[in-house]
């Protein structure tokens, strides 16, 4: 079922910041998880709960790298790797399946000045809440993490000026297209992780940044998969999403859950832990570019969303999919 929502609210595209405010049109279309079996829905651990395609002519829309979802479960607030801000209602059918968007708002992202992040400035990548109404965000190819306070009903999108969050150190040895995809709250502080291992062949690092310190931590990833978000699942527990790519095999995703314990004993000398695999998705599945994760509590159940970043590529989609967890074989 496609649906087309047209909103009247301001668009300022950082692809186009001059341009006057206008609508913005979204369609969506709902999606199996598997196209040749619709009605299946067991996915390991996990359990399909609806999903759909996301598409725009609006200049600027698309490149989806990071989101979070209100606890509630009805609002959704992302991040473009274009250096724009979305945010838009989630609509379910009564069984609490994910089938539509509504209200879509689009801001860019700002500097110190006030003026909206264009090119290298504006890839940002990752995305997670401080609390009251701020979220951290980084950015690959000028590494850097910043705090944006949007308010807690992000009405502040359109206005927020980031503010330096502490960095881990080295960032400058860091590929242009590989740096701090991940990031997650902690304890005081937050989890940040870059995609590939620093070094070839060793346990991808992931940092504890907090109180002006960066304390590294390991977890070893499945071969050639790289790190591409991380979600808090429930007070000590993350799950990660690890993405593989080839241009003979096209788009492999592994979505695996961590306890907060594992990665701190690899930081007191201990080996770096792999986490346990919660569910594979292969070409024979709805499946693209997944970046971005989030928990959410849905008809009482925490559910975890994940979006796609299309790459501002016409062969790939935006696709925004809901899982919820459950025990068994599948």
């Amino acid at each position: 079922m496609k649906r087309l929502i047209l909103t009247l609210a301001a668009v300022l595209l950082a692809s186009g910041c001059n341009q006057d405010p206008g609508p913005l049109t979204v369609s969506t279309d709902s999606v199996p998880l598997f196209p040749d079996d619709p009605g299946r829905r067991n996915l390991d651990q996990l359990t399909y709960q609806g999903g759909i395609e996301i598409s725009s002519e609006t200049p600027g829309f698309g490149g989806w790298s990071a989101i979070e979802i209100s606890p509630d479960g009805e609002r959704l607030l992302a991040i473009s790797d274009g250096g724009a801000w979305l945010t838009a209602t989630l609509e379910y059918d009564r069984n609490g399946q994910l089938d539509g968007l509504g209200h879509p708002r689009m801001a860019p992202l700002r500097d110190a000045r006030g003026e909206p992040l264009e090119g290298a400035a504006g890839d940002a990548e990752g995305l997670a809440p401080l609390g009251g109404g701020r979220y951290a965000v980084s950015f690959e190819r000028d590494h850097r993490i910043q705090v944006y306070d949007i308010g807690e009903d992000w009405s502040g999108i359109d206005t927020a000026l980031p503010e330096p969050y502490t960095a881990p150190p080295g960032l400058n040895r860091l590929r242009d297209n590989g740096g701090i995809e991940a990031l997650a709250p902690a304890e005081n502080g937050l989890w940040a992780g870059i995609e590939h291992p620093a070094v070839d062949g060793q346990p991808h690092t992931i940092w504890h940044l907090g109180d002006g310190d960066a304390v590294p931590h390991s977890m070893h990833l499945s071969d050639g998969f790289g790190l591409t978000a991380l979600a808090r699942a429930a007070p000590g527990e993350l799950i990660a999403v690890e993405r593989y790519w080839s241009r003979s095999t096209g788009n492999r995703i592994r979505l695996t859950r961590i306890a907060d314990s594992a990665l701190e004993a690899s930081a007191a000398g201990g080996p770096g832990l792999g986490p346990d695999l919660l569910g594979e998705l292969d070409t024979s599945m709805t499946v693209d570019n997944f970046e971005g994760a989030a928990i959410a509590e849905v008809n009482g159940e925490p559910h975890l969303l994940l979006i796609s970043d299309d790459n501002f590529n016409a062969e790939q989609r935006t696709l925004l999919l809901s899982f919820s967890l459950r025990s068994g074989d599948g």
